[in-house]
């Protein structure tokens, strides 16, 4: 980079800075910067020259010209000052200054193209730059060599004169910062008048919407009703003509029995088209219900086989079904699966003069799989591709004649494929055959066509007494949670039979409870299936239902039954009984009063628990370490380590984190003092033990903290 000096100003008096802040002016001038930008190189080296003079008491300012590209004016002042102490801190923009400096560093690295300083104990170098603009003459060494003799040759103008100069610079900077606001202001307006068109235009927009989704939804009403209306009398011609077939007593003519088959033959034609109206409108008003359950593939697969074989009419037709390998059962509406492998290999039966159609199953990554229905049939040409999907869409060929449709079974496939969480997706050549692809979820969930995964199984505590919970009511799950959340069982959910499976791949729980009806299911084959397994045969099993199956229930393999609602209490006790978990309860109490130890002890069977006592919190926290009690009471209000001070470091110790705490204390309990205690088991105030209920109240509060009522001693 080559550079030519132009000018250089020294510091030695208050006036030099005013000269420095001249020459900038002049010297950008004559390069080529417009008015604003005369004004900001000459602030910029006002400002830096102004702090060489102030803290270093002189300094030099340097006007260069660089001539590499692009070509920039450069100014460097240099001092001999003691440097700069908090140079870090100032190009932060964290210094804080009486006397502003720092501010004048900043305000020249935003304003220029170029900047850079250096500081140390011996002085300090600033260096900054301003490209030339696009507009100015390219410069050479002798173009320099004239502006720094018509710079030289210039007298400096007074401080006076400069000072007129900058008030006249500031009149003009303000003059056109207040044309750029009445610019501004007749923008907003501009605007606002904008925003209100958008708003009314989108006001129409969502009236145009609504009206198409109340014309959408009159359609798809008109259809439902006309199409439940044309079934009745649909069904009746057909049953009336198979009758005047049949009819042995008065036996038609052979023209009578051809008028009456086709008479039937169109009826059947016009009930496919009116089911499949019917099913169009249901999906259209979101009123088709996705009916997931567990099932095989190789048993789908059978039932098709049997239902379509019958409608091969060419010898030299094959249907073959790939029998899937080591697949697990989906969990997905069968019959809507059925109902799109149906339409599509009876359309590829049609279209298909001899050859095989096939039928398979892959699995694609973790979620989906894909079914595909491949023919060597007649094939479509790639501009049908998308008709074929139209509603009432087909396409003339020899076969159509012969095989006459409703041209609605690939479009109600593709909505049908959709619902369940997929799509349908076609390759095919004429003369060659077709390939139609059916893409799905392998578990379908949620209801409304959205697809959702198995919840994550969580990590077991081994501290706690695992139990695998199934059932497909999410309420009903919530409530169980509650119950087991703060004892000593672990719950792992599960919706659905398959994920109860996968539940018992990765753990193996001390009880299962099983709702005997899943998806209006009766679930007694997965009851029996738990007993056969080697893992699963020695587990207990409490099977719950809103019916009375008693019997059912413990003649499949489950230990116990149990109608619902379950109540909490008898909910736990039976876990417990179930598990045969034979343990004594260890209490601890902390409390620095004595009167109300006692009192508490007196509502604690005795003759049931083992009771430690600890006088202060210190004291407390050293037996909850050492003595590992199942359920602590604790008092806020103590002398040498308060309650919260001993809940916080309890919750902190690895060895006492899932320890119940029971606040016991007298004070008010307020919504704050809630908040701030929300990690505890219950809060139970001292005054209720005064009440009536209180022994029933404690003993609900043992239930759940899950401490048996085996013997044990006082202490």
């Amino acid at each position: 980079m080559m550079l030519e000096t132009i000018f250089t100003v020294d510091l030695q008096f208050e006036n030099d800075v005013v000269q420095a802040r001249q020459r900038a002016r002049e010297i950008a001038a004559s390069l080529g910067f417009d008015h604003q930008e005369q004004i900001r190189i000459a602030t910029a080296t006002s400002e830096i020259a102004r702090n060489a003079f102030r803290y270093a008491t002189r300094g030099r300012v340097i006007f260069s010209v660089s001539l590499g590209t692009p070509q920039s004016l450069q100014v460097e002042v240099e001092d001999k000052g003691g440097g700069i102490l908090a140079l870090e801190q100032i190009l932060a923009g964290r210094y804080k200054s009486q006397s502003g400096m720092g501010m004048g560093i900043l305000g020249t690295k935003r304003l220029m193209d170029k900047f850079a300083i250096h500081s140390s104990a011996t002085g300090t170098a600033v260096l900054f730059a301003k490209h030339l603009p696009k507009g100015a003459i390219f410069l050479t060494p002798s173009a320099v060599g004239k502006a720094r003799q018509d710079v030289t040759m210039r007298s400096p103008e007074s401080p006076y004169d400069e000072i007129q100069q900058q008030n006249a610079e500031l009149m003009k900077t303000l003059s056109e910062l207040r044309t750029r606001q009445e610019e501004l202001a007749l923008l907003n307006r501009e605007l606002e008048d904008t925003n209100r068109g958008v708003v009314a235009l989108y006001a129409e927009l969502e009236d145009r919407a609504d009206y198409l989704r109340r014309t959408a939804e009159l359609k798809s009403g008109y259809l439902s009703n006309m199409s439940h209306e044309f079934r009745t009398p649909l069904n009746s011609i057909i049953s009336l003509t198979r009758m005047l077939g049949e009819s042995p007593s008065n036996p038609l003519g052979p023209e009578q029995q051809i008028e009456v088959v086709h008479i039937q033959n169109s009826a059947k034609d016009l009930l496919e088209l009116v089911n499949d109206l019917l099913d169009m409108a249901k999906i259209e008003a979101g009123k088709l219900q996705v009916k997931p359950k567990d099932f095989e593939i190789t048993h789908l697969f059978g039932a098709l086989r049997g239902m379509l074989k019958p409608l091969l009419s060419e010898a030299s037709m094959v249907l073959i079904f790939e029998e899937p390998e080591g697949m697990a059962s989906l969990h997905t509406d069968e019959g809507k699966l059925s109902q799109i492998l149906r339409n599509l290999t009876s359309n590829a039966i049609k279209f298909t003069r001899k050859g095989e159609i096939r039928i398979s199953a892959v699995l694609e990554g973790e979620k989906d799989i894909c079914f595909t229905v491949a023919d060597t049939g007649i094939g479509i040409a790639h501009s049908d591709l998308e008709t074929i999907f139209n509603e009432f869409g087909q396409i003339d060929n020899d076969l159509q004649t012969r095989f006459r449709g409703t041209g609605l079974g690939l479009p109600l496939s593709q909505n049908l494929a959709s619902l369940l969480g997929g799509s349908i997706s076609v390759k095919s050549q004429p003369g060659v055959g077709s390939v139609f692809s059916v893409k799905i979820l392998r578990n379908y969930v949620n209801e409304g066509g959205a697809a959702q995964e198995f919840m994550p199984v969580p990590e077991i505590d081994r501290s706690r007494t695992t139990v695998l919970v199934l059932e497909d009511n999410h309420e009903t799950q919530f409530l169980y949670r509650s119950f087991l959340e703060k004892s000593s069982f672990q719950m792992i959910g599960a919706i659905s039979v398959a994920e109860a499976r996968r539940c018992l791949e990765k753990h193996t729980p001390a009880l299962i409870v099983c709702d005997l009806f899943i998806d209006s299911r009766i679930e007694t084959e997965f009851i029996r299936e738990l007993r056969e397994r080697p893992d699963t045969r020695d587990i207990p099993i409490l099977a719950i239902s809103t019916a009375s199956e008693e019997q059912l229930c413990l003649a499949a393999g489950a230990t116990a039954f149990r109608l619902k609602p379950v109540q909490s209490e008898a909910f736990l006790d039976l876990l417990h009984r179930l598990t045969k978990r034979e343990r004594t309860g260890n209490i601890l109490l902390i409390d620095d009063e004595e009167a109300s130890r006692y009192i508490l002890r007196q509502h604690l069977p005795q003759e049931a628990y083992v009771i430690r006592e600890a006088r202060t919190g210190r004291e407390g926290l050293t037996m909850a370490k050492s003595e590992k009690p199942d359920l602590i009471f604790l008092d806020l209000n103590m002398p040498d380590l308060d309650g919260y001070s001993v809940l916080s470091a309890l919750k902190q110790d690895p060895d006492t984190r899932r320890t119940p705490v029971v606040i016991h204390t007298s004070q008010t309990i307020s919504d704050v003092l809630r908040s701030k205690l929300s990690e505890v088991f219950e809060i139970l105030p001292k005054s209720a033990l005064a009440d009536e209920n209180a022994e029933v109240r404690v003993a609900a509060l043992l239930a759940r903290a899950g401490i048996t009522t085996s013997k044990g001693v006082h202490v």
